[in-house]
């Protein structure tokens, strides 16, 4: 069939180009385009037949092109930024529509103009904004003015395309002076030429001095609006607002900082705080503990939830988390798990805010260092502990934008607060409480054993400016008649004079996903004997030595039919009904991994069903290549050869919440599964399929926004698949359809999708509420006696 690939090539630089487009140009067989833009993908154009025209010859190069498609040939119309703001989609379509016999046309979405002007400007667009060309050559000149008075009186940050040319002078003065009369002469404008491509500049100024910088036909022009201001980098930032009633117009009435901007000083809105003084009126408390995996999280997810029952807007915060297990924003950000799990139980989104640091460990000495949701590099501890004070002006950054825009933040520690060797570069612990000028509750785990000794020799460690931070005690995991700790607790708030706000007993009826290695061995020391059962699935998970995100398994092992286990070697795989590859965060380094343990053989010669997310998706394949080291030094591996598929790892990490449905061969792994499913993509990869591979699934949506991407493999007998899609177990129909077609194998008894319980978040709070003195919490985080608005 013919077909016609109308492409936006974005900014110029190949390096912004979307994998669609450039799939599509290489499919082409003839380009067709401006001169210009055809300039900037030269390299993709080796054996093609090329059609370039120059300027005004827009439909000319349209009917060209769809001709060349409907006459067989498959065709790419090249437009630059998106194909359809101000590109050639809508006249393709037009032209097309008077055809007796049109191609198929197929957009193909590209980095637009005013994206990459803003990516350069800082985030100017983190609101409600209008694009406006000010080119009258097919729009006249009062319809311009008219949508320009609208977004002026809007309030609406507006961008400008084709601000001025040799011809045009006068537009752009007149857009100053509409604007100029709905907003301050202070307001922050953004003026970049040639956005991501060679000869780049940009100019941050005011509305008063924008026509003293150049602005020509290669410029982008950003004014901002009333809540718009100028960050100490010079980076424009228009808040977004969190919390319903504030619209996103940044702090209140008065509240303002001065922004040193083009040598003017302006009075805008801001929320970036003074490093070296505490947040001013945060209400907010900080749960903090003796060690690691003693139930910070937890507690916080249920404070949280307390604090939401009780008619509050409350987010988490978790200032670094080093963690083997993240989540995806909507925005398509990467944070803690468990802070989008706190997240839910606030009932809010997760935002990059809530865990503005996230470390991925990648070596024993090193992370992947991921601030406000983005990758910034691997680093070494010495790297990392040189970056922090960079790192923690961030933190200031997200906390006071919470702060802001919620009636409470419920702020969680990381490990223990008394390792006196991490306390000169740490930035997860009660620095962040003398950042936000709050109290910390302090939790200890009595499951472990010597809980008194925990409370006072870590209250002991501290020294006396950081043990007045600490207000109250929680001994947390109890088991037996609590009425037996009296004295201990008459010891400890005689010894400490730090009251004992609670022992809370072991709570059984809501698991939060782990996030570290602590708690994955703990689990793997709980699976005790390995043999497997006969009357029970046995599914193991190949624990391997960069695990991560194995909370993809959670739903699997809560099943009452299903026995989990971690497997460490050959013998572990006797009597396994599936084997599962996890996701790592150094494909090629666990690879080897798996030879060294002699696992790699064992695994190819496994003949029940095996499943590969993520990372171990790549391993099932023939070969993952790292040209480019960014996950280890190792730049190419075999893989176990399962899959006809082949991976090669670049440089930008791709994370989104991701909506998907199953293709026929989908329907061999999961038979009778219909419906969408829901999961979140973070990999580096991309896997290129083979002839006798076929795909898994196609996404539908990623981050939002419509998409059709082909996602995974699957063997040709549906053995062997393996898929990107992080939480595909958390879909109740697809797990139900997928082990039931185990157990028929095994004949065991098939079941059906699991009914909701009562709320988990719900369950949680009442036992909290039961066993912490809750009326105390609110009194120290400045809420005692308040009334939610």
């Amino acid at each position: 069939m013919s077909i016609l690939y109308v492409v936006g090539i974005g900014p110029g630089d190949l390096d912004h180009m979307t994998f669609h487009a450039t799939e599509a140009i290489e499919r082409a067989q003839v380009v067709v385009g401006y001169k210009t833009y055809l300039g900037f993908i030269e390299p993709l154009l080796d054996g093609k037949e090329v059609v370039s025209s120059g300027m005004m010859k827009e439909v000319d190069r349209c009917r060209e092109a769809l001709d060349a498609a409907a006459a067989g040939k498959t065709v790419a119309l090249v437009s630059s930024g998106d194909a359809g703001v101000y590109g050639m989609a809508g006249l393709a379509m037009e032209l097309a529509a008077a055809m007796t016999a049109p191609p198929e046309i197929v957009v193909v979405p590209g980095v637009s103009a005013v994206q990459a002007a803003a990516s350069v400007l800082g985030a100017p667009l983190m609101h409600d904004f209008a694009v406006i060309s000010l080119s009258d050559l097919l729009t006249p000149w009062d319809a311009i003015e008219r949508r320009l008075v609208a977004a002026a009186a809007a309030d609406f940050v507006v961008a400008l395309y084709n601000p001025r040319s040799k011809g045009r002078v006068t537009q752009i003065e007149e857009a100053r002076t509409i604007l100029l009369a709905a907003r301050a002469s202070t307001t922050p404008v953004g003026i970049v030429r040639n956005a991501c491509r060679g000869g780049e500049s940009r100019v941050v100024t005011t509305l008063a001095a924008m026509l003293d910088h150049e602005i020509d036909m290669f410029s982008l022009v950003i004014i901002g609006n009333s809540a718009t201001f100028v960050d100490r980098e010079g980076r424009m930032v228009t808040p977004r607002g969190y919390k319903a009633g504030t619209g996103g117009q940044g702090p209140g009435a008065g509240e303002t900082q001065k922004n040193s901007v083009d040598g003017h000083v302006a009075d805008s809105p801001s929320r970036i705080l003074d490093s070296r003084s505490p947040i001013s009126h945060s209400r907010s408390l900080m749960i903090v503990g003796t060690a690691s995996d003693v139930g910070k999280s937890i507690i916080t997810a249920g404070i949280c939830r307390i604090m939401k029952n009780r008619g509050f807007s409350v987010a988490p915060f978790k200032s670094q988390n080093m963690a083997l297990n993240s989540a995806v924003t909507p925005e398509g950000g990467e944070i803690g798990r468990a802070q989008a799990v706190q997240a839910e139980a606030c009932g809010i989104e997760p935002h990059t805010d809530m865990n503005p640091v996230l470390l991925k460990p990648t070596t024993d000495c090193g992370s992947q260092v991921i601030v406000q949701g983005a990758v910034v590099g691997n680093m070494t501890v010495r790297e990392y502990n040189d970056y922090k004070p960079s790192a923690f002006e961030k933190v200031r950054e997200s906390f006071g934008r919470l702060a802001a825009a919620h009636d409470l933040v419920v702020i969680e520690g990381a490990g223990s607060i008394a390792e006196i060797n991490l306390k000169r570069h740490d930035i997860a612990n009660l620095k962040v409480a003398e950042m936000a000028g709050c109290k910390a509750v302090l939790v200890a785990d009595i499951d472990r054993g010597g809980v008194f000794a925990q409370i006072v020799g870590t209250l002991e460690l501290l020294d006396p400016v950081e043990r007045e931070r600490i207000a109250g005690v929680v001994i947390n995991k109890f088991r037996g008649d609590a009425s037996l700790l009296a004295p201990g607790i008459g010891f400890i708030e005689e010894r400490t004079g730090v009251p004992v706000l609670g022992v809370v007993p072991c709570f059984s009826g809501f698991r939060l996903p782990e996030e570290d290695s602590v708690a994955l061995e703990k689990r793997k020391a709980e699976n005790g004997d390995r043999d497997p059962a006969a009357e029970r699935l046995n599914i193991g998970v190949v624990k391997l030595s960069r695990i991560s995100n194995y909370t993809d398994f959670d739903a699997l092992e809560a099943e009452p039919d299903v026995r989990l286990t971690y497997v460490e070697g050959e013998e572990h795989l006797r009597g396994l009904d599936l084997l599962v590859i996890p996701g790592s965060k150094a494909t090629t380094a666990d690879l080897f991994f798996l030879m060294e343990q002699g696992l790699f053989p064992a695994i190819k010669s496994f003949t029940g069903p095996i499943v590969g997310i993520c990372g171990g998706y790549q391993m099932l394949g023939k070969r993952v290549a790292d040209p480019h080291a960014v996950e280890s030094d190792i730049r190419e591996a075999e893989g176990l050869g399962l899959l006809d598929v082949v991976t090669v790892m670049l440089e930008q990490k791709s994370t989104h919440r991701a909506a998907a449905e199953l293709l026929p061969s989908g329907f061999l792994v999961a038979p009778r599964c219909r419906g969408e499913l829901a999961g979140y993509e973070i990999h580096l990869g991309e896997t290129i399929l083979g002839p006798s591979a076929r795909p898994f699934a196609r996404i539908t949506s990623r981050s939002g926004a419509p998409v059709e991407v082909l996602d995974g493999a699957v063997s040709s007998d549906g053995r062997v698949f393996g898929t990107y899609l992080h939480g595909i177990f958390d879909n109740a129909v697809f797990r139900t359809s997928f082990l039931n077609r185990l157990r028929k194998a095994k004949g065991l008894a098939e079941r059906r999708p699991g009914q909701g319980g009562d709320d988990p978040f719900n369950l949680l709070a009442a036992h909290l509420e039961k066993h912490l003195d809750i009326d105390r919490m609110l009194e120290l985080c400045g809420l005692g006696g308040t009334l939610p608005e």
